[in-house]
């Protein structure tokens, strides 16, 4: 049994953002992105990526705990479908602001390497950016976006993002 001091406190999202809240170029075309409802067969809500060359998938969160000297956490959930394509060789750059001016901060992500495993738990990719000034109007920017290398990719299913304190 785990000392209770080595296990991670999950804390309670800010924000969680659904799938059909999200900016998702070309997400109202079903030739690129397909949306499943809770009530479909899939049972869940999701964006499903059919195929894309221009992946650009964002959101923003204000919120008042949003200041100065704080500390969050941007969260997707996702899946990678067996049948995926296009990944390999096709960094996935997770960027994130504190405010319209702000500076971007980035990781690159290796989406290749997400499990694709069925029934396991969904993986999730994640950043964490701290709030430096006051000039951010309480408002995170955020997406996932891979629009360098013109190739096309699918398989990715995107079920939510969250942004949670640290």
């Amino acid at each position: 049994m785990a000392n209770s001091s080595d296990v991670p406190i999950k804390k309670d999202p800010i924000r969680t953002i659904k799938p059909k809240e999200l900016n998702i170029v070309w997400g109202n075309d079903t030739r690129y992105w397909k949306m499943h409802t809770p009530d479909g067969p899939e049972k869940e809500e999701a964006a499903e990526l059919i195929q894309v060359c221009w992946l650009e998938v964002t959101a923003s969160v204000k919120d008042k705990q949003i200041e100065k000297g704080k500390s969050f956490e941007i969260i997707f959930e996702i899946q990678m479908k067996d049948d995926n394509f296009g990944w390999n060789g096709c960094p996935v750059f997770m960027m994130a602001k504190a405010g319209k001016k702000g500076k971007y901060r980035w990781e690159k992500i290796n989406l290749a390497n997400i499990a694709t495993e069925p029934n396991k738990t969904k993986p999730e990719i994640r950043m964490s950016i701290d709030v430096k000034d006051d000039s951010h109007e309480n408002t995170l920017y955020f997406g996932l976006y891979e629009v360098w290398t013109g190739r096309w990719k699918g398989g990715l299913v995107i079920y939510k993002a969250e942004v949670r304190p640290k």
